[in-house]
């Protein structure tokens, strides 16, 4: 055999063995990207996940107290709110109401939009069927900050607060008053009727969806 015919099989032979290094590499290499499904799913968990770390923060702290006090009850409003409630957290921490820069470090720089409902037991009639002293209850619902129509995605978290008879209402500059809740015109009605020291329990919810 001449040198040129060896050369030339020894070319055939690497290129053959370089080929099927490359169909190897290419059958073991599985390229797997996450699907749109897969990553709305986890954008909604972490969304769900800030959204119980705010309130359980904001319970811990006092933040949800202080907010849930901050109350107009002569045009019956949170000071400087419309009926709808805030904009934005950055609206409420404007007026040194500290669960407003709460929400805005947690939703606001990462396009998140939210709600903030406060819901409160409302005492109703009991019917005429039930015994008398019964009793029952619907709800009634306040928004604090208010964002718009959440979209299907939407996730929500949501905590307990208790009131109490003694816990007075703040002013405009977030300081106390001397209006007690069971003697204001409060959003949420006293649900513990014949209790001396619970007004009521509220249920605070923030409902988050991406931008």
């Amino acid at each position: 055999m001449s040198r040129g015919q060896t050369w030339t099989l020894e070319g055939v032979a690497a290129s053959v063995l370089v080929l099927g290094a490359v169909v190897f590499i290419l059958q073991s290499s599985v390229i797997t990207p996450l699907s749109a499904s897969t990553t709305n799913q986890y954008l909604e968990e972490r969304q769900q996940e800030l959204a119980t770390d705010v309130l359980s923060g904001a319970a811990s702290e006092g933040e949800l107290r202080e907010a849930l006090r901050y109350w107009n009850d002569g045009d019956r409003v949170f000071h400087g709110a419309d009926e709808t409630g805030y904009a934005s957290g950055a609206a409420l921490a404007a007026r040194d109401i500290r669960l407003g820069d709460t929400l805005t470090d947690a939703f606001d720089g990462r396009g998140i939009t939210y709600n903030v409902y406060i819901r409160s037991p409302v005492p109703e009639e009991p019917p005429a069927s039930m015994p008398a002293g019964t009793g029952r209850y619907g709800s009634e619902s306040q928004s604090l900050v208010y964002q718009g129509v959440p979209s299907d995605s939407a996730v929500s978290a949501s905590t307990h607060v208790t009131l109490y008879d003694g816990d007075v209402l703040l002013d405009s500059d977030g300081d106390e008053t001397t209006t007690r809740l069971d003697n204001a015109d409060f959003y949420a009605d006293e649900a513990a009727d014949g209790d001396d020291t619970i007004y009521t329990v509220v249920e605070v919810q923030i409902v988050a969806w991406q931008s």
